[in-house]
């Protein structure tokens, strides 16, 4: 990473961490004194550094201090959360107090008893506020404790028009962003679980979609033994971005191809066959359903090496082919106008930002902003893009809202 791109991280991050504090300042000294927004500060300063050097210097460290590093970035999260929640109370109150002197006149109290009421009214809003911006940052460590464990099934009925009858009800299990370095083997029951309800489903494929680790093979020691168990008829996977080792700072680029390599060999030893812009075809009764798989592609900064034409060539429209594609703004850019229009694709990637609020009436998350399709089943004309929300996580080491998702698909003919 060049020096003009950290400055612009190191600004752009500084301005989010520090700028409720504008807000924040007064409200301390309020409650706590001087002494107390020293504190406050220095502490500040020091959470926000190990951050900074963590995610955007000391990429080269070693997995344990990594996931420790994930913690810290974890508990920067909440309690950025907590600032901006109680700077827009403050706010609040600060526009009340506004429109209130507009229509009242006050005259200046000099009594003591007075001027220490006062005094007092305003410490119990500062305090009051710092305690209830509280409350978004324990629901940040709920989903560092609890919510990333909590597996969620969605099933969908896919309709496909030009479905092969031989595969009407045929089941896929989908898979996404397991993000294996970011979870420790203190974890292992509950990944255990997670296997053991995915094998309850009986599909007759599994298809996981990119990001099995954040960037290094070795990520995947002392799992092997479990993901082994992954158990279907047909089990298919393609890469994602973290998979090609671009957040790690490697002594030289041979030793970024080596990391590679070992993380292609890691789907072949849990059973998985791995697509790199290629296809195969899964058949029953004599008739064909082909799986396209591509290489990352997505819009931005984000690695460009999927390539559906090398991937689908000699296929026509009239094949019945699903796509895993890891990120979903290759939907948009490159499948939609494709002349081999694919009826499904696959997708992950997003995670749905790890946060937001689902409910059958409303739904809301910041992923939503980034990309057009965020979480769930899309279409456009015949053609259909279902996004899985991932497994595992990346940054904040957690899930709110958007829980870890398992995605058991039914393929129906039309």
């Amino acid at each position: 990473m060049d020096l003009l791109s950290i400055l612009i991280r190191l600004l752009s991050t500084g301005l989010a961490f520090f700028l409720p504090d504008l807000l924040l300042y007064g409200a301390v000294k309020k409650a706590w004194n001087s002494r107390g927004w020293k504190i406050y500060l220095i502490s500040n300063l020091v959470l926000f550094g190990i951050v900074f050097l963590s995610s955007f210097l000391l990429r080269e460290s070693t997995l344990i201090l990594q996931r420790i590093q994930l913690y810290f970035f974890g508990l920067f999260v909440a309690i950025l959360f907590a600032k901006v929640f109680t700077g827009l109370l403050l706010l609040v109150e600060l526009f009340i107090r506004f429109i209130y002197s507009l229509f009242t006149k006050k005259k200046r109290k000099s009594e003591d008893a007075e001027a220490k009421t006062l005094i007092s009214r305003r410490q119990f809003i500062a305090k009051g506020a710092i305690l209830t911006g509280l409350l978004p940052m324990t629901g940040i460590i709920y989903g560092m404790a609890k919510g990333r464990f909590r597996f969620t099934l969605h099933e969908v009925d896919i309709a496909i028009s030009n479905l092969p009858p031989a595969f009407d009800g045929f089941t896929i299990t989908q898979l996404s962003d397991l993000h294996i370095g970011s979870f420790d083997h203190s974890t292992m029951h509950e990944l255990a679980d997670m296997v053991q309800e995915v094998n309850a489903l009986g599909s007759d494929a599994i298809f996981f979609t990119g990001d099995i680790v954040n960037s290094r093979a070795d990520e995947m020691d002392g799992w092997y033994e479990l993901f082994r168990t992954f158990h279907a008829e047909t089990k298919l996977s393609i890469l994602g971005n973290h998979d090609y080792g671009d957040y790690v700072n490697w002594p030289d680029e041979a030793a970024k191809e080596r990391n590679l390599d070992q993380v292609k060999a890691i789907h072949g030893k849990l059973g998985f066959q791995l697509l790199l812009n290629e296809r195969t075809v899964i058949e029953k009764d004599g008739q064909q359903l082909h799986i396209i798989g591509i290489e990352n592609w997505g819009k931005g900064d984000f690695p460009k090496f999927g390539d559906l034409g090398k991937a689908a060539a000699g296929l026509t429209a009239d094949d019945c082919m699903i796509l895993l594609s890891h990120d979903p703004s290759f939907w948009d850019a490159h499948v939609l106008d494709s002349p081999f229009q694919p009826e499904l694709t696959l997708s992950g990637h997003t995670h749905g930002f790890q946060m937001g609020i689902e409910t059958p009436a409303f739904r809301f998350s910041p992923s939503q902003w980034v990309y057009r399709q965020w979480a769930g089943l899309y279409a456009e004309g015949r053609q259909q893009i279902y996004v899985n929300r991932g497994l595992g996580t990346v940054g904040y080491p957690g899930r709110l809202g958007i829980w870890p998702e398992i995605t058991k698909i039914r393929l129906i003919r039309e």
